[in-house]
């Protein structure tokens, strides 16, 4: 029985990453909740150039 030790080590393996994944995309959103780097993404897109002729 070589399958049993595999399939816990398997587990293991995956489930570390698993939770290393959710904590790593909980702190993002938190950062990007916390400073407002949306918001300051949004007002940096390109602008108008109103001094620009328009034909």
């Amino acid at each position: 029985m070589k399958i049993v030790p595999y399939a816990i080590k398997g587990a293991f393996i995956v489930g570390a990453l698993t939770t290393g994944a959710f904590f790593t995309g909980a702190a993002i959103g938190l950062a990007l909740k916390n400073n407002d780097v949306i918001k300051k993404l949004k007002n940096s897109q390109f602008k108008e150039n109103k001094s620009a002729s328009s034909k």
